[in-house]
C-alpha cells in the first residue's frame, strides 16, 4: 500500500468512520443518476438480496476463523429462567438462510455460495427466521436448529477443496489490490503534482434493464482506446483504474480513478465533468448517465457523511505526506480489489472487470525521464 505516516487519536476516528463507509456501507463508490432521489446519492437502503450476498461473505468467513459462532446472548426473565435473545450474528444467520437460487437465476454461483444454498435446500432453515430462539420446534429449539444449520455449512466449506477454493479467491484479490496499488503509486511518483479524480459511469434507467455485460465492457473497450490516443482531451492523463460491478439497483455499471498530471490539468471538478459528459455523449451516444465525484457538492456531501475535512479525500491536489489523504486512498485500492464487488455475469460471460490504463501522459513523462537520464549519463562519462 501507500506509504505509511502516524496519525493522531482523531485522525484515526476519522479513518475509522472511512473504512466503514466504504468497506461495510459499500457506498462510497456508488453511482448516482440524475432520476434517482438526490437525498440518496450515497446512502441508499439495498433490497434484502443485496444485503444477503454481503452476510454470506462475511459469515463464511467467520465460520471457518472461528470454532464456535456465538449467535445469541442469555437473559434472565423475571421467573428466574434462562433465554436466549438475538444479537447481530443472528440477524446474519437469518440473511443467510433466507437466500435462495431464485436470485441468481442465470448467473454464475460462486462454490462456497453454492454450499450454503445447498444446504438452505436441504434442512430450510428460512422458515425458522423471525421466531424467538427458545422456541420449540420438532423437539429443537430454534437456536438449536441454527447452531445445526452452522455445523452444516462449516462441514462443506473444511474439505480440501472448498478449503483450496478460499485460498485461490485470496491469492487472486491480493493480486488484484498489488496491481492496482503498484499502478498508481507509479503513476503518483511521475507527477511533481497529481490531480486525483473519481467518475462513476452507468446507463439511463430506461436503458438499465436492456444492458448486458457485453454492452458495459465494450463500451469501456471504447473508451479506454480514446483515453489512449486522443491526446487532445486525454492528453494530461497518467493512468486510470478503471472496474466494471453489478448492483441489483444500479445494474451494470462503473468506477473510474483517474491520476493526472497537476501541471497539466488544474480544475479536477471541471476535468470530471469532461470526462463524464464523455461517457454520456460520445461513447454510449446519450444512454450513460453517471456522477461526477470531484464536484464540489459531492466532495462536500461525501465530506459531511465522513467526518472528516474535503482536503483528505482522495480527489483533488494529491499531497505526499497527508496522512488521512494515504489511508483514504489505501481504502480506495482495497476496494477496487475486492472479488465480492466485481461484476455479476451470465454463466457464459467471460469478460475483464478490472482495467487498468496507462494514458498519453504517462508514457511521455517515461520518456522525458529517460531521455534526462540518458543525458546526466554521458556528462558524467
Amino acid at each position: 500500500m501507500c506509504e505509511q505516516h502516524h496519525i493522531s487519536p482523531e485522525a484515526q476516528r476519522q479513518l475509522d468512520a472511512l473504512s466503514h463507509f466504504h468497506l461495510t456501507r459499500d457506498k462510497g463508490l456508488d453511482v448516482y443518476n440524475p432520476n434517482d432521489n438526490a437525498d440518496t446519492t450515497y446512502l441508499v437502503n439495498p433490497p434484502h438480496s443485496a444485503e444477503a450476498l454481503r452476510d454470506v461473505t462475511k459469515l463464511l468467513d467467520e465460520l471457518l476463523h472461528k470454532k464456535r459462532l456465538v449467535i445469541s446472548r442469555r437473559q434472565e426473565t423475571g421467573q428466574g429462567l434462562i433465554k436466549r435473545i438475538r444479537n447481530e450474528k443472528t440477524r446474519l444467520v437469518e440473511s443467510c438462510a433466507l437466500l435462495t437460487r431464485d436470485y441468481f437465476s442465470g448467473y454464475e454461483i460462486d462454490r462456497d455460495i453454492d454450499v450454503l444454498l445447498g444446504v438452505n435446500e436441504r434442512m430450510g432453515v428460512g422458515a425458522l427466521a423471525g421466531l424467538p430462539l427458545h422456541t420449540n420446534i420438532d423437539g429443537k429449539t430454534v437456536h438449536e436448529h441454527y447452531l445445526k444449520y452452522l455445523r452444516q455449512i462449516r462441514q462443506w466449506l473444511i474439505t480440501p477443496e472448498m478449503r483450496r477454493y478460499r485460498s485461490n479467491l485470496r491469492v487472486r484479490r491480493q493480486r488484484r489490490v498489488e496491481a492496482i496499488d503498484a499502478a498508481v503509486k507509479d503513476a503518483l511518483s511521475l507527477c511533481r503534482r497529481a490531480r486525483l479524480i473519481r467518475v462513476d459511469g452507468n446507463y439511463l434507467q430506461s436503458v438499465r434493464p436492456t444492458v448486458t455485460p457485453d454492452r458495459i465492457s465494450s463500451d469501456l473497450d471504447r473508451m479506454v482506446r480514446n483515453m489512449r490516443h486522443n491526446k487532445r482531451h486525454f492528453g494530461g492523463l497518467v493512468l486510470a483504474v478503471l472496474k466494471i460491478e453489478y448492483g441489483p439497483e444500479k445494474g451494470y455499471h462503473w468506477h473510474g480513478y483517474f491520476i493526472y498530471d497537476g501541471d497539466l490539468v488544474h480544475k479536477d471538478m471541471l476535468k470530471g465533468k469532461y470526462i463524464l459528459n464523455y461517457w454520456i455523449k460520445v461513447v454510449t451516444k446519450g444512454d450513460g448517465s453517471g456522477f461526477n465525484v470531484n464536484s464540489a457538492s459531492a466532495r462536500h456531501q461525501l465530506a459531511s457523511r465522513l467526518g472528516i475535512h474535503e482536503g483528505h479525500l482522495a480527489i483533488g491536489a494529491f499531497r505526499p505526506g497527508d496522512p488521512l489523504q494515504h489511508a483514504n486512498l489505501n481504502t480506495l485500492v482495497n476496494y477496487l480489489g475486492k472479488e465480492q464487488q466485481s461484476i455479476r455475469v451470465t454463466q457464459d460471460t467471460r469478460i475483464r472487470s478490472l482495467r487498468i490504463v496507462r494514458g498519453p501522459r504517462y508514457r511521455g513523462i517515461r520518456t522525458n525521464t529517460e531521455i534526462d537520464q540518458d543525458t546526466l549519463s554521458r556528462r558524467a562519462s
